[in-house]
Formats: C-alpha cells, sequence, structure tokens
C-alpha cells in the first residue's frame, strides 16, 4: 500500500480543505495516509474553530462567494471530512506535541477526530521516514 506523510502548518480554512480534499483522494486510492498538524493549525482543532472561515488573503475578497461555494460542494464542514475521512481510509491524525504546548492547549480542547500527539521528531523518523511521498501544507 502507497503512503503518504502531510505535515500542516497554515490555519487557513482553504489550506485545511486542500489537505483534506486530498486526503480524500488518497483514501480513494487506497493509500495510507499519516497527517501532522502543527503551529496555526492547531488551534484550528479546537470543536468552536475548525468550522470557522478564516480565508487566505487570497481568497478574502472572494468569502462569501467561498463560503457558498463550500456548502455547495459539501465542504463547509472540516470535521465531518476529517471524521469520514477517516472511517474511509488508513488514516490518522496527530498533534504536534510542542506546538499543543505553545497553544496552550490538551488533547482534550481538540476534536476527537485527532488520534494522538506526537512530536515531530518521532513523525519524521517514523511515518515520513515511511513514505512514498511527503506533503507540507
Amino acid at each position: 500500500m502507497k503512503s503518504l506523510a502531510i505535515i500542516v502548518s497554515g490555519g487557513s480554512t482553504n489550506n485545511l480543505i486542500q489537505v483534506l480534499t486530498l486526503l480524500m483522494a488518497a483514501v480513494h486510492a487506497d493509500m495510507k495516509a499519516r497527517v501532522l498538524f502543527r503551529d496555526e493549525a492547531v488551534a484550528r482543532l479546537r470543536p468552536g474553530a475548525i468550522n470557522r472561515l478564516e480565508l487566505s488573503s487570497a481568497y478574502q475578497a472572494e468569502g462569501e462567494g467561498v463560503r457558498q461555494r463550500l456548502q455547495r460542494l459539501d465542504l463547509a464542514d472540516a470535521q465531518k471530512l476529517c471524521r469520514d475521512i477517516k472511517a474511509s481510509g488508513d488514516v490518522k491524525y496527530y498533534v504536534c506535541s510542542s506546538s499543543l504546548a505553545v497553544w496552550g492547549l490538551k488533547k482534550e480542547d481538540l476534536i476527537p477526530e485527532i488520534d494522538e500527539v506526537r512530536g515531530l521528531p518521532a513523525f519524521l523518523l517514523e511515518d515520513v521516514a515511511a513514505a512514498d511521498k511527503v506533503f507540507t501544507f
């Protein structure tokens, strides 16, 4: 089975949707995926923040149109997408331990779809080293 390792640092909605649509394609292609959320992406993993529309500057002028298109494409509920993707294939979501500490958060503060807290070194030595492809967002 082919595998992906994905490191997600950016916290914008459009960045998160890019990651999730890549994961949808990966599980459809029967690929294993391991995802490490770090930096500002960690703050988006809280239940009250994951579905909040926070667009990067390139998308901000089209905010309402983007929101409507995400709704129409069934991409507006990022937490549901995370859950559905995990249920569809071999996908694990990790949160970086140091980023979690910087944000002052605990795993219990995050959406339940997060599998575990991992250090960046462990993710690099295990998941990235074993992956066929590595992506960063």
